[in-house]
Formats: C-alpha cells, sequence, structure tokens
C-alpha cells in the first residue's frame, strides 16, 4: 500500500467512522490518546497515524486493523505469508520474536506447530 493510499483511506474513513458512531473529533482525539491537532493532521492526509496510533484507532472503533485499513482477507493473507518469509532473512533472535508474534497473533498460519 502507498503512502498516497493510506492517505486517501484514513481521509475518507476517518470522517465516516466519526459520524457512524456520531462523536466530535475532539472526543475521538481523546478515545484515542492523542491531541485533537494530531487526530486532524490524519484526517487531512497531512501525517500518517503510526502503527499503534491505527490500533488504538480500531480498538476505539471496535474494529479491526484490517478493516481500518480496508485490506480484504486475501490481502492479510499474503501480507501475513511475507512477514513469515522475511523473517527468515533476520538475525535468529529477531526471527524468533517475529515468528513469536506471528504465531501468537496467526495460529492458523502455522498449522504444523499444534
Amino acid at each position: 500500500m502507498t503512502t498516497e493510499t493510506l492517505e486517501k483511506i484514513y481521509m475518507r474513513k476517518l470522517p465516516e467512522l466519526r459520524r457512524k458512531r456520531d462523536v466530535t473529533r475532539k472526543e475521538v482525539a481523546q478515545g484515542v490518546g492523542v491531541t485533537l491537532g494530531k487526530y486532524d493532521k490524519w484526517k487531512t492526509g497531512k501525517v500518517l497515524p503510526k502503527a499503534g496510533d491505527v490500533d488504538r484507532l480500531a480498538e476505539y472503533y471496535g474494529i479491526s486493523i484490517d478493516e481500518m485499513l480496508e485490506i480484504t482477507p486475501e490481502e492479510s493473507a499474503a501480507i501475513n505469508r511475507q512477514i513469515i518469509a522475511d523473517a527468515e532473512h533476520l538475525p535468529p533472535e529477531q526471527r524468533k520474536n517475529v515468528l513469536k508474534v506471528m504465531r501468537d497473533g496467526h495460529p492458523e498460519l502455522f498449522p504444523d506447530v499444534f
């Protein structure tokens, strides 16, 4: 996903989610733990939320990160498989940590382990 694509998603998705929940920009910012100015920069596409911010936004709205980013299940599975494949090129300790996180979050990708 390109930066431009993500900017467009946030510029459309954030106001849409806010209207559906019938909350103010300030309420969303407080609920996510950021300033109103930071939230407004996301909404206008001036700045992209960091990974932790995306996680908190999705949690605030009660949706998955994939739904927040409009990623299909097929795209999500492909991304997860690529992360696992890329982990093979990391130093052993980092590889172990990445694979543990992936296994904990996506046990279906590791059928031979269970």
